[in-house]
């Protein structure tokens, strides 16, 4: 794979459905009334494709993340580039 530099990689902001889940105890009346969580992750833009996005926090020059993120491409609502 071509190594690329950290300018390679554009900074989005991913809003995204997050599942959850719980282990406290819960009606089954709320518990459908429950909605997916509304989320928003900023970072570099590492990759994207059908099955998933991927965003780097940590980027360095040699080519290596010390903190990534992987969402389902599913999950996603909007991606907005930052800069």
């Amino acid at each position: 794979m071509e190594e690329k530099e950290i300018k390679d990689y554009p900074i989005v902001e991913v809003e995204w459905f997050d599942a959850q889940s719980s282990m406290d105890f819960i009606d089954i009346e709320s518990l459908i009334a429950e909605k997916p969580y509304l989320t928003k992750s900023c970072g570099y833009l590492i990759h994207e494709d059908k099955e998933k996005v991927i965003l780097g926090f940590m980027v360095f020059a040699s080519g290596y993340l010390k903190h990534y993120q992987v969402i389902p491409k599913g999950m996603v609502k909007k991606i907005k580039r930052l800069k």
